[in-house]
């Protein structure tokens, strides 16, 4: 193998792929990306056999070949590179990498035993736009569980319906979800993993559209030059349906900003010991967050309009922040039925996107 490629292109699609590396591999193969030079491309391949990932470049090649090469070492190098041409060849598993003044010698890995690529073995297609999918992964991702024991609360459901998507996860103390409205020709239910969903957004450009490719166990997703494969989770996801009230006993309207700066200061305050509980007090036309612990107390107050009974809750202050963080709107909804179900937190207008966190029992404080 021998080719020429400048050194900003060949960092770019090095680093692309390495995000498919894996830390916690016993494999030492799959610690290594994959390096074809064919053509006039050179072709970089990852995986950690959960997501996949193949980046491609145009070059000069002056011989084909391909080699496996340690992805760590081989980036920490590319990256250290002068911004000029790097000239690369390779003969059996030893590489030799020349840019400027500099020259490294790497030994390699055989190619042969690099995994492919996944082969979907299905045709099912989903079309979204760029931005509308990257809002549904930053308003359900947060919430996805980290209990290996429920795999599939680790993911993200993709809820596929002709009428368009719903995107849920939860992890048994809060639920989030939003929609994607738009015609679909596919009827189904996939699960991502939080994994594959963080890096996938990290790949999204909102003013394009997107097709996932679904296949039996894999999605692709092609961005321009690069492939990204994600394994789907199997498994049946929870009913998230039987979670979602439309009526409240309780319902308050307040500033999403107020809150999130009022909880943040409250939490402030939180003994970790305490697991970071704040106190709500609902009534007339106020909310109350009270927090106390070893370090001392806190009592802000915000504005807010209610109808039903007044009422006293508490919540685990990260979750309760988590979901309202990642809301745009400016007025938010929650609703209440008492002190011991779910709060929704909603919009004021529209439904695409909601969340739902469990409160903590008052006799805990």
């Amino acid at each position: 193998m021998k080719f020429q490629i400048e050194k900003s292109a060949l960092t770019s699609i090095v680093s692309t792929v390495s995000r498919a590396i894996s830390a916690k591999t016993s494999m030492q193969i799959l610690e290594g990306i994959y390096m074809e030079a064919t053509e006039d491309q050179l072709i970089l391949r990852a995986t950690d056999t959960e997501i996949s990932m193949e980046s491609r470049h145009a070059c000069f090649v002056e011989e084909p070949g391909s080699i496996v090469l340690n992805a760590s070492l081989f980036g920490d190098i590319v990256r250290k590179l002068p911004n000029a041409m790097v000239h690369i060849k390779s003969e059996g598993q030893k590489l030799s990498l020349v840019c400027e003044q500099s020259q490294f010698e790497i030994m390699g890995q055989n190619p042969e035993e690099y995994p492919q690529l996944p082969e979907l073995g299905g045709d099912e297609k989903i079309v979204v736009t760029g931005e509308a999918l990257l809002k549904a992964f930053k308003e359900t991702q947060f919430a996805t569980s980290n209990d290996d024991m429920r795999i599939v609360l680790t993911g993200v459901l993709l809820d596929v319906q002709p009428e368009g998507i719903t995107f849920v996860a939860l992890d048994g103390y809060r639920m989030a979800l939003s929609r994607i409205r738009g015609e679909q020709s596919v009827r189904r239910d996939l699960i991502l993993p939080a994994r594959g969903v963080s890096e996938i957004a990290k790949l999204i450009d909102e003013t394009k559209t997107l097709t996932l490719e679904v296949g039996n166990n894999h999605v692709l997703i092609q961005f321009d030059e690069t492939k990204f494969f994600t394994k789907l989770l199997n498994g049946e996801f929870f009913r998230y349906n039987s979670l979602i009230r439309t009526e409240h006993d309780v319902k308050v309207t307040c500033d999403r900003k107020q809150l999130i700066d009022a909880l943040e200061r409250a939490s402030l305050m939180t003994g970790k010991e305490r697991n970071g509980l704040v106190r709500l007090e609902i009534k007339d036309d106020q909310i109350e967050i009270l927090s106390n612990s070893e370090v001392g107390k806190v009592h802000e107050t915000i504005r807010a309009e209610k109808t039903g009974n007044d009422l006293t809750i508490a919540f685990n202050a990260r979750y309760l922040l988590e979901g309202i963080r990642v809301m745009d709107e400016e007025t938010i909804s929650l609703g209440f039925t008492d002190a011991v179900n779910p709060c929704i937190i909603t919009p004021l207008e529209g439904t695409d996107s909601l969340y739902l966190v469990l409160p903590v029992r008052l006799a805990n404080l």
